[in-house]
């Protein structure tokens, strides 16, 4: 069966029956030329630094975390409840704190 311009509506499996077969330009895919390499990363499953080193990151850590916990909390507390002796005292556990961690923390850099 034919349509109105006389194109078989069945379609024939000879692309030479179609006349469009000639007017659709081939068109490469612009994607393959954009694949980029992925970076390498580096294996962090072996450790650098010795359990001394770590052992010292790890209290540092800890120790300006409470500083900074102490202090802010204790300027809080002062602010906006003016309760003075409570953050009085985290105020000093915190100014205690950093400056332990600071003290430890020139002596790695000194060794």
């Amino acid at each position: 069966m034919f349509d109105r311009f006389g194109h078989d509506d069945e379609g024939s499996e000879d692309p030479g029956d179609a006349p469009e077969a000639d007017l659709v330009p081939e068109v490469n895919d612009p994607s393959e030329n954009l694949k980029i390499d992925a970076p390498s990363v580096r294996d962090y499953s072996q450790v650098d630094a010795d359990s001394e080193l770590q052992k010292e990151f790890w209290v540092q850590v800890l120790l300006f975390n409470v500083a900074l916990f102490a202090l802010s909390l204790g300027l809080m507390l002062i602010g906006f409840e003016r309760r003075w002796t409570v953050g009085g005292g985290l105020i000093v556990v915190g100014l205690v704190a950093f400056a332990r961690g600071y003290r430890r923390y020139r002596a790695v850099q000194k060794d």
